[in-house]
């Protein structure tokens, strides 16, 4: 009570002190002091201001927001009214929030205070701008005033048909228009969908009208129904979607049935072209009651299927042909053609279809089959007169037993020419042979040079499994060729021709092989004896030639030592020994009924792959005789030659030539050599042949060296020659080496310069080897 007491009687002083005019006045100090004392003791409830300068009551801080707001036109931004205020931020919030909550016609969105006065002010606006433009959306009012969506949407449909003299969309709820604007645009969008004659996207006409999306598809599905605008809509709402004239599709489908109905199909590409996208379907909605065949590419009807049915009828029925792209319409592709044929020949007993567009008879075929009778009798009677070792009897099936030879191992090189050349004596009189080294060449191009459809027109045996293909008479080309010169095929396609080759190519070689056989088994036994013992002589006379020769240079490379010894036998194992081997590998195949080209230069593969070809118990012997070929020991190589030759085999004889016999042998060698150099202008070849001779004239033994050894051979005649002579041999041989030297450098100058030195020196070289004669110290010597 006591302080009760006090505190009346302050305010008593205090508002005497008031009252009464003095000379003196409480500082603002002190006015702050009992401002503060009184907050203190809850006697009094103010606000600061921001600045701390003013105080204000609650009760006039909502009348200062009241009436700030209406100076503001009934809205208004916290933050601004903060700062026209002059007092902190929450103590507004508070109490905005405290007038919202109490006063219905105040609401805050946003962080900004409205009244219901600003309500019906932004309703006038919406209805001064609906009316002027006519429509608003939503989106639009609320970017404009920089107000929530939902808020200016719950305003319209608070104000529509008061305040906004409009309706909304009854498919989008956003938007709000004038019923003169639906008109506006109704007007619009008929008169610019009546003025199209060709498809037009539906997007470009709203464009240009103005009119909102959903709106603009309800007034024109409206205007279609009620057979305001003439025409469809293909793509559902939206702006891609294209809108069709009657006018556009009238045409269209004349221009179709007209076509149809002159030529009897369509080509999709056609009606993709006059604007039908589904062409498929809409081809079996239009024609729905007629049988059209659906191609890849067009579509055909009733009338073209009945004129290549009665094309195809006919052609059977005259056992020819007919080519269905000739009726048909160049559009047609070959995919089509084929699949038109496929369904007309379906049903059709003796029908061939080619190339996708020709129809054949099968009687065709075998009429052609007739026009080969002749040819298969004659080139019969003719293979079995001139290859009988060709036919083997099989049961009831004539087989041929063929080992084809790969082309690159057959081929002889330059190298191999020489040598033949140099050794041509060897071969008939024991003549030696001169071998200068070249560059090896490949030809890149292996295989067999076959068409690619004729696999089974040439085949080989695959070698020791006794497989043989069959005899063939002609391959498919061949076949070709006869049908082509033949009058009745003159007009024929090419691929009629092939195709009908393909055809008869199996039962002409069947056919012929019966004749073959026919004839074979009529002929077989006549004169054959004769024949073998004829064969078997010549046989023996040529390998027992070569093993006399060989056993000749035998003797000529034993007076060398090693390693020119073992090289001068490497090189008669590779060279008449190889040849030895080959003639017996090719009589005992012939023997066996095993043919090979007698043209044909066995190489070691192919030899390998005809020994295999025969029988187990001739493969053992000439087996290990081709073996010995790489070795380095002729002793052994002669050993299985005569084990081969002996009663137990071959029975072929090898008889050594006596003394008398020998000298004949070697002088006859001596003169070929001779006569061979005289003739000689090749510097190499002539160096070859001048060492030789001269090696035969101071030993008296024949040689058989390859090209690489003729340096060696020389230095083996230094002491039996005369210092001058074997001085200009040896410069000679210089020269020959620096010429192939220069040669394979590509150095042509020297390489001239060299040639006319070498033939300078020829005739001096010649002299010496054909004019020296062996002294008798020299013999003794040796």
């Amino acid at each position: 009570m006591a302080d009760l007491d006090e505190l009346r009687k302050y305010q008593l002083e205090f508002q005497r002190v008031q009252n009464t005019a003095a000379k003196q006045k409480l500082s603002e100090r002190n006015v702050v002091e009992l401002v503060k004392k009184l907050v203190e003791l809850k006697l009094v409830d103010v606000l600061y201001t921001s600045d701390g300068k003013e105080y204000l009551t609650s009760q006039h801080l909502t009348k200062e927001i009241l009436d700030e707001l209406a100076v503001q036109g009934g809205r208004i931004n916290l933050v601004d009214l903060q700062q026209a205020l002059n007092v902190d931020l929450s103590h507004i919030e508070s109490k905005v929030n405290e007038l919202v909550k109490h006063d219905k016609n105040l609401t805050l969105v946003l962080g900004q205070l409205i009244s219901s006065s600003y309500h019906d002010k932004l309703a006038d606006e919406i209805n001064d701008r609906l009316h002027e433009q006519g429509h608003v959306t939503v989106a639009e009012l609320a970017n404009l005033y920089d107000l929530p969506a939902e808020f200016v949407r719950e305003l319209i449909e608070e104000k529509i048909g008061t305040a906004i003299k409009g309706q909304v969309d009854i498919q989008d709820k956003d938007v709000v228009f004038t019923d003169s604007f639906v008109s506006r645009m109704t007007a619009r969008i008929r008169g610019g969908f009546s003025a199209l004659t060709v498809p037009v996207p539906v997007g470009i006409i709203r464009n240009r009208t103005g009119c909102h999306e959903r709106l603009f598809h309800t007034i024109l599905e409206d205007l279609i129904k009620q057979g305001r605008i003439k025409g469809s809509i293909s793509g559902g709402h939206q702006d891609k979607s294209v809108f069709y004239p009657d006018i556009y599709t009238r045409s269209q489908n004349q221009w179709v049935d007209s076509f149809y109905a002159q030529n009897g199909y369509l080509e999709y590409d056609s009606l993709v072209r006059l604007g039908i996208p589904d062409v498929k379907n809409y081809v079996k909605k239009r024609f729905k009651n007629e049988k059209l065949l659906f191609l890849k590419s067009c579509c055909v009807g009733p009338t073209i299927q009945d004129q290549i049915e009665a094309s195809i009828d006919d052609a059977l029925s005259s056992d020819s042909w007919v080519d269905i792209a000739a009726v048909l319409p160049s559009s047609f592709d070959s995919n089509d053609i084929g699949k038109l044929l496929t369904h007309c020949t379906q049903g059709r007993q003796g029908a061939l279809v080619c190339a996708n567009s020709i129809v054949a008879s099968q009687k065709l075929i075998s009429n052609s089959a007739k026009l080969f009778g002749d040819v298969i009798q004659q080139k019969a009677e003719q293979n079995v007169k001139q290859n009988p070792a060709l036919l083997k009897g099989d049961g009831d099936k004539i087989t041929v037993s063929k080992v084809i030879l790969d082309e690159n191992v057959a081929h002889e090189d330059k190298k191999e020419q020489r040598r033949k050349k140099a050794a041509a004596g060897s071969r008939k009189e024991g003549t030696g042979g001169r071998e200068i080294k070249t560059k090896s060449t490949k030809k890149k191009g292996r295989g067999r040079d076959l068409e690619n459809d004729s696999d089974d027109d040439v085949t080989a045996a695959a070698g020791g499994g006794g497989r043989h293909p069959d005899l063939v008479f002609m391959d498919r080309k061949e076949i070709e060729q006869v049908l082509e010169s033949q009058s009745e095929f003159k007009e024929c396609p090419e691929e009629l021709i092939t195709e009908i080759a393909s055809q008869l190519y199996r039962p002409l070689n069947k056919q012929y092989q019966e004749a073959a056989r026919s004839i074979f088994l009529q002929v077989s036994g006549s004169g054959t004896s004769a024949d073998r013992k004829k064969s078997f002589g010549e046989l023996q006379e040529r390998v027992s030639g070569l093993w006399t020769n060989a056993r000749l240079f035998e003797k000529g490379s034993k007076l060398f030592k090693d390693p020119n010894q073992t090289n001068l036998a490497k090189h008669l194992l590779k060279t008449l020994c190889t040849d030895m081997t080959n003639i017996l590998v090719s009589a005992l195949a012939t023997e066996h009924m095993v043919s090979i080209s007698e043209d044909t230069h066995l190489s070691t593969e192919a030899r390998l792959k005809l020994i295999n070809s025969l029988p187990k118990d001739v493969q053992a012997p000439l087996m290990k005789l081709h073996q010995t070929l790489n070795g380095q020991s002729l002793e052994e190589f002669f050993t299985t030659l005569e084990n081969l030759c002996s009663s137990s085999h071959l029975s072929i004889m090898l008889k050594k030539p006596d003394k008398k016999k020998e000298r004949q042998l070697v002088f006859a060698h001596r003169q070929t050599l001779s006569d061979q150099l005289k003739g000689e202008n090749d510097p190499a070849m002539a160096m070859h042949l001048a060492v030789v001779l001269l090696f035969q004239t101071f030993t008296q033994a024949m040689v058989h060296a390859p090209g690489r050894l003729v340096p060696a051979v020389l230095q083996h005649l230094q002491e039996s020659l005369d210092a001058e002579k074997y001085q200009s041999l040896t410069l000679f041989q210089d020269l020959v080496v620096q010429r192939v030297q220069a040669e394979a450098n590509g150095e042509q100058q020297k390489v001239q310069d060299l040639m006319q030195e070498l033939e300078t020196m020829l005739p001096k070289i010649k002299e010496i080897a054909l004019t020296t004669k062996r002294s008798v110290q020299t013999h003794e010597d040796q």
